[in-house]
């Protein structure tokens, strides 16, 4: 029993909490909430509509701006990455300042690109070299440990569309996990000062045999990896991902049913077929079919648990999960400072060309900064981690020693009980033997008595 037991593989959660001093900060992932400039998207919009009407005729403004979707697609399929680069917003175009524990941060980011979100920028990206801890320090004074961004959201550059806000959406993650921003994103709007504090959790499992949990890291993950980020560089650290393991099987699904691949929520180029083929594969068409049977097929998969367990049966579970627990809070802003502060710095900003400043924001500084400005600040706040590791209930220590210990009691409970086994035959048989002996004295007394009498009466 102790063998099958073990063989069970039984495990338990230990839970601890521990003071890290050397903590990695998070990477911190931002987008603008409105991706694209309407001043730089215009003439690729106009381009390809000329190319999809094969003429020279001038559309309205309402037919080029219901492109938009087709035209990101399209850029992507025919693989035209510079282009999807230059219709969005530069993080020099936005960000006024970046400040790390007193360390100039501005040249810290790895870019990123998302189908829904535009050009991304990735803080603390562990294959861009240095990750911070939270004990760097820099030699400036700061009230607040962490993170901090101060950002000039031009809206009056937006593109116009109902499919976006205005904003900045920030996610947080570990340093070597794949941003998904619209699935994890925190929106943060203009016009106010927003503080994130979060508070670090580590979930660990053991691998087979305990569990089916991998670290394995798939090509066409790779191949995710290398499509998100611009610099080849920046996709050499990766790892394991059982939701986005998820989302690249709902593609080859889609892939065998439509022959296209649903660009959302990233973009992704390489996919295995059923049978662990890996290929190539292009955005669905928005003008055609396609679009329509992705999405019915994405909702086929869904909704279908055989379909599921036969084309996502190689996603395993993780076996580690890091979590931040952010806590978002948020004030007025710009405050009174704040105005005083850049107000004396606009004129180094209008001398600047990589921020978008109006041309006359001299004149109507206070209008624009309201309007525009946003603050915001990650801190860590607590150095203690949250750690849930799964260990092994039993080891072969252990169940050696439980059979050693059952064997030596069951040796000994056997050799007492054929001691006492021995020790009753032994006073049965001496009993009866007694038992005979005093019935024989009891007999042969009376005789001789009576015997001595009858001599004496002859007598």
């Amino acid at each position: 029993s102790n063998i099958l037991q073990y063989c069970s593989y039984p495990t338990q959660t230990k839970v601890d909490i521990r003071l890290d001093r050397r903590m990695p900060f998070p990477a911190v992932t931002i987008c603008n909430g409105n991706p694209y400039r309407y001043d730089n998207i215009n003439q690729s919009l106009v381009s390809y509509y000329h190319r999809l009407t094969s003429s020279n005729l001038t559309a309205n403004q309402t037919v080029l701006n219901s492109l938009l979707i087709p035209l990101i697609v399209d850029l992507f399929t025919r693989n035209q990455t510079d282009e999807l680069v230059s219709i969005g917003f530069q993080l020099s175009d936005v960000l006024l300042k970046c400040d790390y524990n007193g360390i100039d941060c501005s040249n810290a980011f790895t870019a990123s690109i998302s189908p829904v979100m535009g050009n991304c920028y990735t803080f603390n990206w562990k294959a861009s070299g240095t990750v911070f801890t939270v004990n760097d320090y820099g030699e400036t004074l700061v009230v607040r440990d962490g993170l901090t961004l101060w950002f000039y959201v031009p809206q009056e550059l937006f593109f116009p569309s109902i499919w976006y806000d205005n904003g900045v959406l920030i996610t947080l993650h570990d340093n070597d996990e794949l941003p998904v921003p619209i699935e994890t994103g925190i929106f943060l709007r203009p016009g106010a000062s927003h503080l994130i504090t979060y508070q670090k959790s580590e979930t660990t499992f053991l691998a087979a045999p305990y569990s089916n949990c991998t670290t394995t890291v798939s090509d066409d993950l790779r191949a995710l990896y290398a499509s998100t980020f611009l610099d080849p560089i920046a996709s050499t650290e990766i790892v394991y991902s059982e939701s986005l393991c998820l989302e690249l099987c709902q593609q080859s699904y889609i892939y065998s049913q439509c022959s296209c691949v649903f660009p959302v929520p990233f973009f992704t180029r390489k996919i295995f077929t059923h049978d662990n083929v890996l290929i190539s594969a292009t955005g669905c068409n928005m003008f055609t079919g396609q679009i329509a049977c992705a999405i019915l097929a994405r909702q086929r998969l869904v909704s279908n648990d055989s379909l599921q367990s036969k084309w996502c049966s190689r996603c395993a579970s993780q076996c580690k999960h890091v979590d931040f627990q952010p806590i978002v809070s948020a004030q007025g802003a710009p405050s009174e400072g704040d105005r005083e502060y850049w107000s004396n710095s606009i004129g180094t900003l209008s001398s600047n060309d990589s921020i978008l400043l109006p041309s006359d924001i001299a004149q109507n500084f206070d209008y624009y900064f309201d309007r525009n400005y946003l603050k915001v600040q990650v801190s860590c706040s607590s150095k203690y981690t949250i750690e849930y590791n799964q260990e092994a209930k039993l080891t072969v220590v252990d169940t050696f020693s439980a059979i050693g210990g059952q064997t030596g009691l069951w040796i000994g409970l056997s050799a007492l009980s054929v001691i006492e086994l021995c020790e009753l035959i032994y006073r049965l048989v001496h009993h009866f033997i007694m038992e005979r002996k005093n019935k024989m004295n009891s007999i042969v007394e009376p005789m001789t008595n009576t015997t001595i009498e009858m001599r004496h009466q002859l007598s």
